[in-house]
């Protein structure tokens, strides 16, 4: 019996495939405390949402900011994230692709370091 070799990219495409189909990831909503917050040029956010033992990657694209973000994000906010979760298919990773970001006050975990 031969085994069946596959290419990253085949592995990787398969997997985003997966997490498209999982219909629970394509409307999700998150709450969590905001990290590692940059605003990029191109308009796009690029964030963390972590609670006491574990944390997701996440993006907001530029079009999305429009309607869904009222506030200027920053680290330590406490908030709920509604989106879609995905696999960015060329770093094989999965990440939170926000599409609205709601305040729910101060994180606890970011007065805890400050």
């Amino acid at each position: 019996m031969t085994k069946r070799i596959f290419t990253v990219s085949q592995i990787n495409a398969y997997i985003k495939r997966m997490f498209s189909s999982d219909y629970m990831l394509g409307r999700i909503s998150l709450k969590g405390e905001l990290s590692n917050v940059k605003y990029h040029s191109s308009g796009h956010i690029y964030f963390s949402l972590k609670d006491e033992s574990s944390s997701i990657a996440c993006v907001m694209f530029a079009g999305d900011r429009r309607e869904g973000l009222t506030f200027r994000m920053e680290n330590g906010q406490s908030v709920v994230v509604s989106g879609r979760i995905s696999s960015y298919e060329r770093d094989g990773s999965y990440q939170l692709y926000a599409r609205t970001v709601e305040l729910a006050g101060s994180g606890a975990l970011y007065a805890e370091f400050e």
